[in-house]
């Protein structure tokens, strides 16, 4: 035997097997398998229906980013929706398509789109639907054809299709033109308790849950179970590890954590390519692993190296997405707790209890578990190094304790910004409050530094006024997917009216809380949030220092410089 047919089944879930890629004619058992239902399926539907009803000639852009299920649920919907939405429509799966490979991604676009152009859009016509990039919608409306279809620019802008406001995906009886865009969903619901990974729960279970129907646990059952090399694979142990509901569920934490964190894009194909590469090493090899199992040393330093919590963690450049999770390893988390277990464990003589303790119920057990395993680990310190990493990762991927206050803190007051709980957030206009106070620095009397020169640092006093206009309507919703990622907080100059808006997303948020525990801003902040100082210089300009301006000298000594009616005043008040 020199392959693996369980591998060759779990290879569906990569961005290179032929299977990531739906296309009109065929949509097969396990792509129908693979399909979860999500609320823009729902509201694509709830348009369809209202423009098959109206008779009405139209043209519906169904937006978003590569990989992200656009050209999947059209497949669906063309050959596996009951209701037979699609009936009568030209579908286009890939808006730049083309029968003519010597013509541009936009002079295809314009063949496609020529019935709705200004000159035609009122002409009897065929409906059309399409799966289309908002990067190539937006250069299509800015290209030379662009001029040709006023009308759906005019309705692009009007929509804010190309921005990252949240749209209301509402039927338009006037208009010729309907979206639904797959960027204002998000892979996780967000509730006041913190994110749902939903979607992404319901990936994972269709890959890993105990069901016949599903063909890789049918692949794992059957053909799998029948390998030589079955008691010892860790491809095969892997599985059995990522069916454990903890597990999963730690997978779908990280996964979102790197949404919000790094805004790093998720797209459904992103989400299965990274499956693969946590089930299966990137050089695994049926014959390297059968050649090592002959030299127990050589095979535990092949199976460690190749069982998940190492696939999570130990190998980068495998995807971009791959590198943003390496940041969430458990053995980047220093604690005390962990230095002592650390050096209990470096310093014991016979480490199999704590192997034993941390993983003896896993699938991994069957192998790092048996006596002679032990017996290697304990005394290859090669080896035993290895064996540390797995347990403090497994320790925490099965017993995982979200830590992480700041990260609770700001999705508690991202679900307050966009449920419109407007009372809810005063906690964050204070914490703005004092980061500002913290960032330019502050005197006795809670002014704030305008500046600083050789000897003296001038102060003014500012008052913050908060602007709630611009916060969401209530919608009364306890668990939102359509929300922006970000909390816009608007202060009101009370002199001039003014708005001053500051765009809060995680990193800054970050930012924002460590000033409130005191941290003194370094030269990467400043380079990093360029954002913030610009909103702290239109906050100071709000202050009194068109009035008066508090003066302090190095030694301590104070004065106020006041403007009067007859010119300035100058009083020392300490």
């Amino acid at each position: 035997m020199g392959k693996c047919e369980f591998v060759d089944e779990l290879n569906k879930l990569r961005k290179s097997s032929n299977e990531s890629i739906d296309n009109i004619g065929k949509f097969d058992d396990f792509k129908a398998y693979m399909h979860i239902s999500r609320p823009v399926e729902v509201d694509l539907k709830v348009i369809l229906k209202k423009i098959n009803e109206s008779g009405k000639k139209t043209l519906v852009l169904l937006c978003g980013s590569a990989g992200d299920g656009k050209s999947h649920l059209l497949s669906y919907l063309k050959n596996l929706d009951e209701e037979k939405l699609l009936d009568g429509y030209c579908v286009y799966n890939d808006a730049t398509e083309s029968s003519a490979p010597f013509k541009t991604a936009i002079e295809t676009l314009n063949d496609v789109l020529n019935g709705f152009s200004d000159a035609n859009i009122n002409l009897p016509g065929q409906n059309i639907i399409m799966a289309i990039n908002l990067g190539v919608l937006s250069n299509f409306i800015e290209s030379e054809y662009g001029k040709q279809y006023a009308m759906l620019r005019e309705y692009a802008m009007k929509s804010n299709i190309l921005t990252s406001q949240i749209n209301e995906n509402i039927y338009d009886a006037t208009s010729s033109f309907q979206h639904v865009s797959f960027s204002d969903y998000h892979m996780y619901y967000l509730t006041e308790n913190g994110v749902d990974p939903q979607f992404i729960s319901d990936i994972l279970s269709k890959i890993f849950t105990n069901n016949e129907k599903n063909p890789f646990y049918e692949c794992y059952q059957s053909k799998c179970a029948q390998c030589p090399m079955a008691l010892n694979c860790p491809v095969r142990h892997n599985y059995a590890f990522m069916s454990e509901e903890a597990a999963r569920s730690f997978v779908a934490e990280i996964l979102v954590k790197t949404t919000i964190k790094d805004k790093e894009i998720l797209t459904t194909r992103e989400i299965l390519n990274y499956i693969y590469d946590i089930i299966v090493a990137h050089d695994f090899s049926y014959k390297k692993l059968a050649d090592a199992s002959v030299n127990t040393e050589d095979y535990l330093k092949e199976y460690i190296g190749g069982i998940t919590p190492s696939l999570m963690f130990d190998y980068g450049d495998l995807s971009n997405l791959m590198n943003f999770l390496r940041e969430y390893d458990p053995l980047l988390v220093r604690t005390e707790i962990a230095d002592t277990m650390a050096i209990f464990y470096y310093v014991s003589s016979d480490i199999s209890e704590s192997i034993k303790e941390a993983i003896g119920g896993s699938a991994y057990s069957s192998v790092l578990c048996t006596k002679e395993s032990l017996n290697k680990l304990n005394y290859n310190r090669a080896l035993k190094a290895q064996m540390f990493n797995i347990l403090v990762r497994i320790s925490k991927i099965m017993n995982a304790e979200n830590s992480d206050k700041v990260y609770e803190s700001f999705l508690k007051d991202l679900y307050y910004y966009n449920s419109g709980k407007k009372g809810k957030l005063q906690s964050i206009y204070d914490m703005v409050e004092k980061g500002v106070v913290q960032w330019c620095g502050s005197e006795a009397d809670s002014n704030i530094r305008l500046s600083e020169s050789k000897g003296f640092e001038l102060y003014e006093n500012v008052k913050f006024e908060a602007f709630l206009e611009n916060v969401p309507s209530s919608n009364g919703d306890n668990s939102l997917q359509r929300f922006t990622p970000i909390i816009m907080l608007c202060f009101e100059d009370v002199k001039t009216k003014e708005i001053i808006s500051l765009d809060i997303d995680y990193s800054l948020f970050e930012l924002i809380s460590r000033l409130n525990d005191g941290y003194v801003q370094t030269a990467e902040d400043r380079n990093n949030h360029a954002d913030f100082i610009s909103f702290v210089s239109k906050v100071l300009k709000t202050g009194s220092a068109s009035e008066n301006i508090m003066i302090v000298s190095e030694n301590g000594k104070r004065a106020i410089l006041d403007k009067t009616k007859f010119g300035y005043k100058f009083k020392v008040v300490r």
